[in-house]
């Protein structure tokens, strides 16, 4: 009888393994990410508090992730020069901290609650900005230095699983220091910024060489550029990064020259045509927009599934996956109907049984799993021959007559069968 009772048990995994245990290996190697900005604190309550409330707050903050199906967070720890961690060479952040100080280390307690979720966390920095109108500037060694402190303060204090920086790198023509560079040509900053993003990845990798380095670039590749983003060898010769972001913060309804075109996805074209190394391109998508209205790009508007299309047509393309701008429009009414369809998107359900077979007149219930958490619809489920065996609506299969029957679950197209035998 046990042998008997394991080879059933054998026959059930075996089909979840094919309809649902593979595809979902797959899916744990893809980055489902979310930006944590130093602007998301305050609601996210990490902003002047004690350090059990801050304990407590930061727990609900990467619960919520962990529900919305996010495997990766990339936390702002250096925005302004700053730092979120005790340090003696630079201030405390004013964005966890009003006067300059914290009695405890934020920073440690954000680090063991994302790994105690099992969410990978990349310290995310922005490498020049000093003030909205002042950087450092990226000729001079001095800035590559500063930098640097801040990355290995980091890697030597903290289990981080990489460093990540933003797209702030030369100033563009709105910014009051832009006159200051205005000389230089875009091949200039770009060896200017090159040598810093080599230094850095250098330092990255002597601490471990499994931690990750990438940058979350300007999503249009003229004004990324322009910046001073050498993307093209970032993507075409080995040693800068181990990923790159592009910032894809569009619709395929945008207004351009008085035409409509699918930006989104004709950006999505051009990086892609960069990637010379296969290097892992992970799109930043514009959650934020959720909503909003905008002369020139109508779909955010128009639209409440502008999330969950991008998704689906990255995952066709075979993207290695996608990080949402940002934390705190998980929670905003605006983002709400955006988040239901992205939800929808990335679901998946998956269905086993215990060890015993259904014997007649008997039931079993089934168990069921279906991600992400956050998804309150429940699965339907059908039973390929009710003389053999029924399901009802809460998953409780009935055995009827001795046979074979499969059970399948069902919930937004997504399906996961197994097979049943009824002694």
């Amino acid at each position: 009888m046990k042998k008997k009772g394991l080879m059933i048990l054998t026959t059930v995994l075996v089909i979840c393994l094919t309809t649902v245990f593979l595809p979902a290996l797959a899916e744990a190697k893809t980055v489902r990410g979310v930006w944590i900005s130093c602007f998301d604190f305050e609601s996210a309550g990490l902003k002047d508090k004690p350090e059990a409330e801050f304990r407590a707050n930061a727990k609900i903050m990467f619960d919520k992730v962990k529900k919305e199906g996010c495997n990766t967070v990339f936390f702002h720890v250096r925005a302004f020069d700053d730092a979120i961690w005790p340090s003696v060479n630079f201030p405390m952040s004013k964005y966890v901290s009003s006067n300059g100080s914290l009695p405890y280390d934020a920073m440690a307690i954000l680090v063991t609650e994302a790994h105690k979720r099992g969410l990978k966390i990349h310290a995310w920095m922005n490498p020049y900005r000093v003030t909205y109108s002042k950087i450092l500037d990226p000729a001079q060694e001095t800035s590559i230095q500063r930098i640097l402190l801040a990355v290995r303060e980091v890697l030597t204090k903290y289990k981080v699983d990489g460093i990540h920086f933003d797209d702030y790198f030369y100033p563009s023509g709105s910014n009051k220091q832009y006159k200051q560079f205005k000389s230089l040509s875009q091949s200039q900053k770009m060896a200017n910024v090159n040598k810093m993003v080599r230094r850095v990845y250098s330092t990255v990798k002597t601490y471990k060489k499994s931690l990750k380095f990438g940058i979350s670039p300007a999503g249009e590749l003229s004004y990324s550029r322009s910046l001073g983003a050498d993307v093209d060898t970032w993507l075409s010769v080995n040693g800068y990064v181990d990923y790159v972001v592009p910032q894809i913060y569009w619709t395929n309804t945008y207004l351009l020259n008085g035409k409509t075109v699918p930006f989104f996805s004709n950006q999505l074209a051009a990086w892609k045509s960069l990637n010379r190394l296969n290097k892992p391109i992970y799109w930043g998508l514009a959650l934020y927009r959720a909503g909003m209205k905008s002369s020139s790009d109508k779909g955010w508007k128009k639209r409440n599934n502008n999330i969950a299309l991008q998704v689906k047509e990255i995952s066709e393309g075979g993207a290695k996956g996608y990080v949402l701008f940002s934390y705190s429009n998980f929670l905003k009414e605006s983002a709400k109907k955006e988040m239901t369809n992205y939800r929808k998107q990335i679901t998946s359900v998956k269905i086993s049984l215990s060890k015993k077979s259904v014997k007649k007149k008997k039931t079993k219930k089934l168990k069921v799993t279906v991600f992400p958490s956050s998804v309150t619809k429940k699965p339907t489920f059908k039973s390929s021959n009710k003389k053999i065996a029924t399901v009802s609506k809460k998953g409780v299969v009935k055995g009827k007559k001795k046979g074979k029957v499969t059970i399948t679950a069902s919930l937004y197209g997504k399906k996961c069968s197994v097979k049943i035998r009824v002694k």
